[in-house]
């Protein structure tokens, strides 16, 4: 629901720092994460523990069926609000301004203003590859952009719960192949996934400096756990994250 934006904006802000977004500040990120509710290709869940004042929500989720298809629906239908948001939280963040002018401002000008005519890269491919050619219709990539569990509430089956309720519906959408990407190392959730099936495919760098991790898994309705998590908008935190937006 609309109402758990702020919720999902600020766990966003705390919990996952790195990346270009969550230095974007609240504002933007509520407008951000409220693109994947009326999205057809998007998935934003909510994941509630009800205790004796009624649910509280304790961890988020959001991604997509199909990576490529959601991203050119998002700049379709709201690359000008976030064009205006995203501009005002630079001019508000000199120093993040001149870091964005150095890794990112030609293609994202170029993709959120339209000038580029080329789609969008598929989701699991190197920064800065070629998207796909025009003629060819490429097959759905869900990814997961972000999937967060609050502190107190880890180890507890709630990520559990989000990732198994994705990847349900994922494939339910027809969807070939799930992605994800997470901080290699002590700081991402690595061995998290493993433990889920998912399996590495590859690092690499982002623009920021940072090292990731690829995780690959083949969507089936088969062995998800059903939960609470309900459709809602939701958006990163310690877990996974397209970290280098």
């Amino acid at each position: 629901m609309p109402s758990d934006l702020g919720y999902t904006a600020r766990q966003h802000e705390e919990l996952l720092p790195h990346g270009l977004f969550p230095h974007l500040g609240h504002t933007f990120l509520r407008r951000w994460h409220a693109t994947f509710l009326d999205s057809p290709y998007g998935i934003a869940l909510v994941a509630e523990r009800f205790g004796e004042a009624g649910p509280v929500p304790v961890g988020f989720l959001i991604g997509s069926t199909d990576q490529v298809r959601l991203v050119q629906d998002v700049i379709a239908r709201h690359r000008f609000p976030l064009l205006v948001a995203g501009c005002i939280a630079l001019l508000r963040r000199p120093r993040l301004a001149v870091h964005f002018v150095r890794t990112r401002a030609t293609p994202y000008l170029r993709r959120l203003t339209g000038i580029s005519t080329r789609p969008p890269a598929r989701p699991d491919a190197a920064p800065g590859a070629p998207g796909p050619r025009e003629d060819t219709a490429p097959a759905p990539i869900a990814v997961i952009t972000a999937v967060a569990v609050d502190a107190t509430c880890r180890s507890g089956g709630a990520g559990r719960a989000l990732v198994d309720r994705f990847v349900l519906r994922a494939a339910l959408s027809g969807a070939e192949d799930a992605r994800l990407t997470t901080l290699t190392g002590a700081g991402g959730a690595g061995g998290f996934y493993e433990k889920m099936g998912w399996q590495f495919v590859e690092q690499h760098p982002t623009r920021d400096g940072l090292t990731v991790s690829t995780y690959r898994l083949t969507p089936t309705t088969q062995g998800t756990t059903q939960t609470t998590a309900h459709p809602v908008p939701g958006q990163p935190a310690r877990g996974a994250s397209r970290g280098d937006r």
